[in-house]
């Protein structure tokens, strides 16, 4: 398994086993850095022990904020932002998935450039370019907030949840060694979170043959080695290249964003919390892939294609294309429903509805594929609850 470079908006990402070694020089340069962890995963993966390490040998001291949680909050972004500047801190060290990742991005972004935390949560301002440095050490092979500029946060008191830019990170790091660790219903939330910024990237209205090439090829990474990793959740090589997948998919939506999928999404972990992200597209995503594929038949067929190469690129091979997909999650063990978490039909019909009026959800539904409408919206929802 090699480890190389890869560049995207500005971060020096470093990929592969060991990984973290090859960002030595940039730790040993850091001035009291906040290391920004959730309660567990960062001890647990062995990447915060390494990470000390290297900054006690460079004779580097550092505090750590470990109250990192899940879906981060606007609240807790600027919880993040004080405690680094009482502190008397110097750079940020992420050390965890996309909500610690993200909990970091927002925070270096308001500490940079002062204002309130939903000034950058709304668009009304943005991160200046000289921010302090942030280092991103992922654990799962999800998000790729590792490789991209979005944050994504949730505002409780308006029970809304949105991306934005928040700046990309100066450095990153995927060692797939970290995911080991990755709980099995977490390693296929956050594959299929991957999965589906794949899918909305390469039919959104900003796509381009660029972003289809590598959503196609993070696909094929994804449907070869999920299995494996359901199987034998200790499969390095299995890890290797979902990570890599999912590096690719932060990549695509970087360049293309995603649509109508993450924005339901969002609204319903937004209301309750305890959905997992990727969950809730797994769940989203078994009945819009019909919509998707019927918008966009070539490049749907494209990523569904090495799951059922007979697959036609027509918009009457959509149901076709639905059951494959859901075929998909069954062989990994996904068979979660909104019910499991306490949604009612009645609930998600409202939910969806309200992608319709608020304003700042509007690019979820302009970069669609297709028309969005009260129709559509209650048909997905009627198929799910």
């Amino acid at each position: 398994m090699k480890t190389f470079r890869v560049y995207n908006g500005g971060i020096e990402l470093v990929f592969g086993p060991n990984s973290l070694a090859e960002l030595r020089r940039v730790l040993a340069s850091m001035k009291r850095p906040v290391i920004v962890t959730g309660s567990r995963s960062a001890r647990e993966s062995g990447a915060l022990g390494e990470v000390a390490r290297l900054l006690d040998e460079s004779g580097v001291g550092y505090v750590v904020y470990d109250k990192a949680r899940p879906n981060p909050t606007v609240e807790e972004a600027e919880d993040l932002a004080r405690f680094y500047e009482a502190e008397g801190c110097g750079g940020f060290i992420a050390i965890g998935g996309g909500s610690v990742i993200d909990l970091a991005k927002s925070a270096r972004a308001l500490v940079a450039g002062g204002g309130r935390m939903l000034d950058y949560f709304y668009g009304v301002k943005q991160p200046p370019r000289a921010k302090p440095t942030l280092v991103a050490v992922n654990l799962t092979h999800g998000t790729g907030s590792e490789a991209d500029r979005f944050a994504v946060l949730t505002y409780e008191a308006e029970v809304e949840k949105r991306g934005f830019p928040a700046g990309y990170p100066d450095y990153s790091v995927d060692d797939p060694r970290y995911t080991l660790t990755l709980p099995l219903n977490q390693s296929i939330y956050t594959s299929v979170d991957a999965l589906s910024h794949v899918i909305e990237a390469s039919t959104s209205r900003l796509s381009s043959p660029f972003v289809e090439a590598i959503s196609a090829e993070a696909a094929t990474r994804i449907f070869a080695y999920l299995p494996r990793v359901a199987e034998n959740p200790r499969d390095l090589e299995a890890r290797y290249w979902l990570l890599y997948a999912s590096m690719l998919g932060g990549v695509a939506i970087d360049h293309a964003l995603t649509h109508l999928g993450h924005g339901l999404e969002h609204l319903l972990s937004a209301y309750n919390p305890r959905l997992p992200h990727g969950a809730g597209l797994a769940i989203i995503h078994s009945k819009l892939i019909e919509e998707i594929y019927r918008a966009r038949p070539l490049e749907a067929r494209r990523i569904l294609s090495n799951l059922d190469p007979s697959l036609r690129p027509r918009p009457e091979d959509a149901g076709r294309a639905g059951e494959v997909f859901r075929g998909f999650l069954a062989r990994v063990g996904f068979k979660e429903t909104l019910g499991d978490y306490g949604f009612t039909r009645g609930e998600v019909e409202r939910l969806f509805k309200m992608i319709l009026v608020k304003e700042s959800m509007r690019r979820y539904i302009d970069l669609a594929p297709f028309k969005v409408g009260e129709e559509l919206l209650k048909e997905v929802a009627s198929s799910l609850a």
